[in-house]
Formats: structure tokens, sequence, C-alpha cells
């Protein structure tokens, strides 16, 4: 009955933080001036919510936003000032694309009547995270290594974790049915290979990821300290998956390039599932109606009934019931 009440509980702020980050119009690497001014116009459109939990989502200093609305109450002289050249720098920053440094900067400031250190506008850079966009250098031709775009590896194969919802596992299936394509969607909880979400669509895309993810995420009642591993796609990598994850405290893991092995338990799931359900039945898939209702079948077989070696011969839902009643 606790539990019930739990995942009620859970899920209603999971529904919330979504609410703010589909509406709150702002994203994690927006400026500080642009956050400031959608949290105010969200708190007053959506008077439920609080400072407090949407500051936290969007990743915004409450003082600030404090201070940004309470904008002229009586400060120090100082105060006012280092106010007025944050905010200046911010915008001759954000006006230059992101592309000004310090030194330039400092010349626009002085051009507009205000005469700051290069140390100060340094230290208002960092406080404010405001990081310039740096131009690329071509690699040299022979001479120099290509830069690898992986990500940290933090799984780094340890495929074992001690309980469930600490680590998930993800990736993508083409299923080619005649002279169509459709893309299948896993998500894995690595403690009892379990699947705990899937979706099929026409696309491969962060839509799709991210839409499976929101079912696992609500579905197991949004677990704190969550790993999510995947390979490099570009979707598991786009900046809109990137930064739900972020805001929901979800830390993410990667595969290195060429290195299917990073991901094993979802490469051998893929090939199980190949072997026992598509193969056999792709003369069947006649649309995706037919498929969902041939996919939702076998999954619910695999949790339910399919023994799992690396479970000791349990089932993926009974490996979990057990250690729900060894530990509660």
């Amino acid at each position: 009955m606790m539990r019930k009440a739990q995942l009620i509980s859970e899920n209603e702020k999971l529904k919330r933080k979504v609410f703010v980050f589909e509406n709150i119009g702002v994203g994690l690497n927006s400026s500080i001036k642009e956050k400031e001014v959608a949290v105010k116009n969200f708190l007053n459109a959506n008077p439920e919510y609080n400072a407090y939990e949407v500051c936290t989502l969007i990743n915004l200093n409450r003082g600030t936003f404090f201070n940004f609305i309470n904008y002229g109450v009586r400060k120090p002289w100082y105060e006012k000032r280092e106010e007025i050249i944050t905010r200046e720098i911010i915008d001759i920053f954000e006006k230059s694309n992101k592309t000004y440094g310090i030194e330039r900067i400092n010349i626009v400031l002085r051009q507009r009547g205000l005469n700051v250190s290069l140390k100060k506008i340094s230290e208002i850079m960092k406080k404010n995270n405001l990081i310039k966009i740096n131009m690329i250098k071509r690699p040299r031709k022979q001479s120099e290594r290509p830069i690898r775009s992986y990500k940290e590896n933090i799984l780094n194969r340890n495929f074992n974790p001690d309980s469930p919802n600490k680590v998930w596992v993800s990736d993508f299936l083409e299923i080619k049915v005649k002279e169509a394509r459709f893309y299948l969607c896993v998500i894995l909880d690595l403690y009892a290979r379990k699947v705990v979400a899937w979706r099929l669509s026409h696309n491969r895309n962060e839509n799709l990821i991210l839409n499976t993810f929101k079912d696992a995420y609500e579905f197991r009642g949004e677990p704190a300290n969550l790993l999510f591993h995947s390979d490099q796609g570009s979707e598991f990598k786009s900046n809109v998956f990137m930064d739900t994850l972020q805001m929901l405290g979800v830390t993410q893991s990667f595969s290195y390039p060429g290195s299917p092995n990073d991901n094993s338990p979802m490469e051998s799931f893929y090939r199980t599932v190949r072997v026992e359900e598509t193969n056999p039945h792709i003369d069947d898939y006649e649309n995706s109606l037919i498929i969902r209702e041939y996919l939702t079948n076998y999954f619910d077989f695999y949790n339910d009934r399919r023994v799992h070696t690396s479970n000791g011969g349990l089932t993926p839902n009974e490996k979990e019931e057990k250690y729900y009643s060894d530990n509660y």
C-alpha cells in the first residue's frame, strides 16, 4: 500500500518536471537573462508551481532570480555596479553570438563608458558560465590524429548492478518488413535484464528514445541515482535528450566508438529478439499494429516466463520480486 502511494507521488513529481521542461521555453544552456524572464513568466502563468522547483530544474541560481524579481531594492553601490556590469557583459556576449572573449568584451565596455579590469570581466564570465565558442582548426593531414568525439564510458562494462533501477541500457533495432522499415527502441534494467519500456516507430530519431525513456521513467517511479548507457548514436547525444536526462538527474554513459561489447547485454538481447521473435514471424508482420501485437506478447513472455542464465535461472520478473521480498 505504501509503495503504491509512493509511486503515485513520484509519478506526480515527474509530471510536474516534464510540464516545466515542455512549457518553460528555455533550456539548460540558455543565458541567465533568458532563464530569469522565462521563470517569471512561467510562475505568473502557473501559480501552482514555486520558484524553488522551477529554478532548480533549469539550473538557475535562486538568489540570482530573486535579485532579478526584486531589483530596485536599496543595495550597496558596489553591488549595484557589479549588477550593471554583469548585465552589460551578458548582453555583449550574447550579441556576439558567444564569440567574444575577455579582451573584446573589455573594448565594447569602454565604448559604453564602463572601465572594467580584465580580471573582473573574467570573474563575471566564469560566474555566469559565459563560455566562448572557439574556432575549430582543420586538422593537419598525416601529422595530426583526428579528434575523437566520444563521451565518457562510465558503465565500463560493469553489467551486474546490485539492485534494480541503478543501470538502464538502450539501443535501436531495425526491422525490415517488405518495402518498409521499422525501428524498435527498448530500455533494459540491467539488474534482472528486464524490459522496462519499448516503442516502435517508422522513424529513428530523438523523439523515439525520448518517449521510450519517459515511459520507463514514469513506469519505474522516477528512480534516483540512475545511470543510462547507450552507444554514440546521435539520438542519444541530441540536446533535447541530454537536457532531459540532466534535468531529471540521470547520468549518461556511452560506449566507445566501434566497441559493441561496451553494451553487450543490449547486443545479446537484440540477438535473442531476432532469433525468437522477428525472424520467425517476419512474414506475419503485415502492418505496425500486428508488429506491436507480436512484440507485446513476446516481451510479456520475456519478462514473465523466459528464464535467464544471468539471473540464475530466474525470469526477469522473478529476480526483481526476489530482490524486493529479500530487502523490504
